[in-house]
């Protein structure tokens, strides 16, 4: 799930989990997901937070005062909820939809946004930063400050490159492209697999597409 994602964004998942730890949680939900952006620090996302009084300490003061503190011994490997789950996969959505090749903390905070009952959705509504107006916030800070390369909006109508794993395979619109795009979503599973399955769209129907056996 995380060939995609830039280091900055790979950091944020790894300071979920030492918040869930601190906070003595069993589980890594989307509100350890929130204090790990808050503390990422990079262009986007934590100075977004920070804007709406959101610092790494704030952030943490919040959920701790919605869900307490845990009784969980620290150690081990700590589980993703489903709703951080679903925000981890809807991260890769969020980078597609707008025409990025790299999956950015800014996507992270994006799908997190999505989690309608998850937990960092309260912690930010409670600072004032409604989804609908802070999707919006986000989108246009991307677009002021996303690097070339690493995730730069595509004009419209240009192609869109795309990497599986780490190889750079070519551009959305190329039909072998597309194809193998959507095997590695089926392969790995997930809502949007599900979505796609429900619609009659699986791996043998995409192989036909391909003109695979």
């Amino acid at each position: 799930m995380f060939e995609r994602f830039t280091d900055e964004a790979r950091q944020v998942v790894v300071l979920a989990q030492e918040e869930a730890r601190l906070m003595r949680h069993g589980h890594i939900g989307t509100e350890h997901l929130l204090v790990g952006l808050a503390r990422v620090g990079d262009d986007v996302a934590a100075p977004m937070l920070q804007a709406h009084g959101l610092t790494g300490e704030k952030a943490r003061a919040e959920v701790v005062a919605i869900v307490g503190i845990g009784n969980a011994e620290p150690g081990g490997q700590i589980p993703f909820t489903p709703a951080a789950h679903d925000a981890l996969e809807a991260t890769i959505r969020e980078s597609l939809e707008l025409g990025h090749d790299r999956v950015e903390p800014a996507h992270l905070l994006l799908g997190v946004l999505r989690q309608r009952d998850g937990v960092a959705r309260r912690v930010l509504s409670g600072a004032g930063a409604h989804p609908p107006e802070a999707r919006a916030e986000i989108e246009r800070r991307l677009a002021e400050t996303v690097r070339p390369g690493a995730g730069a909006p595509a004009e419209p109508g240009a192609p869109v490159p795309v990497r599986l794993g780490e190889a750079l395979v070519g551009d959305l619109g190329n039909p072998r492209v597309d194809g193998e795009l959507l095997l590695q979503v089926l392969e790995r599973g997930g809502a949007v697999a599900a979505w796609l399955r429900e619609r009659g769209v699986d791996e043998h129907a995409v192989r036909r597409m391909l003109g695979e056996p």
